[in-house]
This record gives C-alpha cells, structure tokens and sequence, in this order.
C-alpha cells in the first residue's frame, strides 16, 4: 500500500515542470516542432516521473487514456494531454477513470495536460470546473497558455506552465512558471540561449 503523500499532485506538478525543460524539442533557433513532437514530448514526461514514483506506465490503457501510471496495488493515476484545448472529452474519460483493480475503489488523482491562448485561461478553468464536479478525485490541469506567431511552425509560442488542482468544487493555483527553459533565470538553459 502507496503512503498517503506519496506521489502528491505537488510532486507530479514539480517534476513535469523540471523535466519539460529537460529535453526541450526546441530552442531559440530551431523552432521546427510540430504537435507530433510536443505529444512524444509530454509522453516522455509522464513515463520518467512515473519511474521516479516507482510505477509503470501504460499508454493508450484505461478506456484509451494517453496514460495511466500503476503501481503493484493498481492503477494510481490517470494522464491525458490535448493539444487542441479543454473542449473534447479528455475530462470526462478522466474523470470515469475505472481502476485496474477494483478492489482498489478509484485513482488518487488525474492529471490533464493542455493547452490555450492566453485571454482565455479564466474561461478553461471555469469549464474545468464545471466540468470536474462531483469526481471522485482530484484533478491536476497543467495548462500551457501560448499566443498566435509566426516565429514558431506549430503557429503557437508557449508563454507560462500554469498549475491547478481541482478538487471538491474548488480550485487551487499550485504554480507557474515560464514555457520556455531558455526563460528560467539562472539555469544552463538561460545561458545556452544567451551563447548561441
């Protein structure tokens, strides 16, 4: 059996965070990547904070969630990521998670991974909200808030990661910080975008 705080929402937010820097598909230069390249991303993300918690990760599992990261006693959470924002039914699929083992009851939380232009981050979390009521569970929304450019060949530049957890009708901001490494203050990546 998992320790209560193991595997916090906090720790899910803190380590996609470090390694979304990590392996960055771009860089000030070459700006070539394509969504393709940004899901590969996020996949490889999720699969190396689920080593670092100690599960496995099965992809396309669940009821076809992106991810779902298990640990011996079953399935612990629940990972989907859409490039094209909160709209489809990613939300509904997590939030009807149904555990691999059902002796188990539900997941400890799920995490959706998407994306937004700018204005429109108030309106996100009021239909995340209503839309995660009732869960069994608590959601993590790790919400990318990119604006129109040309700069980019997807069309979108990142601006901020935005952190949330959604949870008995209420949300609670976590974090946020800037998209791109190259914008974290003292870090090697500041300086290797500085040097080229």
């Amino acid at each position: 059996m998992l320790e209560k705080d193991w595997a916090s929402p906090e720790d899910f937010g803190t380590l996609f965070q470090y390694f979304w820097y990590r392996d960055f598909p771009i860089d000030e230069i070459a700006v070539g990547a394509r969504r393709v390249d940004w899901t590969i991303h996020i996949g490889i993300v999720v699969r190396n904070i689920a080593d670092l918690f100690g599960f496995v990760t099965r992809f396309e599992r669940g009821g076809r969630k992106d991810a779902v990261l298990r640990s011996r006693d079953g399935d612990e959470i629940a990972v989907e990521w859409e490039w094209g924002g909160i709209w489809g039914n990613e939300l509904e699929k997590l939030k009807n998670h149904k555990a691999w083992r059902e002796d188990k009851g539900h997941i400890k939380y799920a995490v959706f991974v998407t994306y937004t232009h700018t204005p429109y981050i108030g309106k996100v979390y009021s239909r995340v909200q209503e839309k995660w009521e009732g869960a069994l569970y608590p959601l993590l929304l790790i919400l990318i808030d990119v604006e129109k450019s040309k700069k980019f060949s997807s069309g979108k530049e990142f601006r901020n990661i935005q952190m949330s957890l959604f949870n008995k009708g209420q949300r609670e901001g976590l974090r946020s910080a800037p998209a791109f490494p190259w914008f974290v203050p003292g870090t090697r990546w500041t300086g290797k975008a500085r040097s080229n």
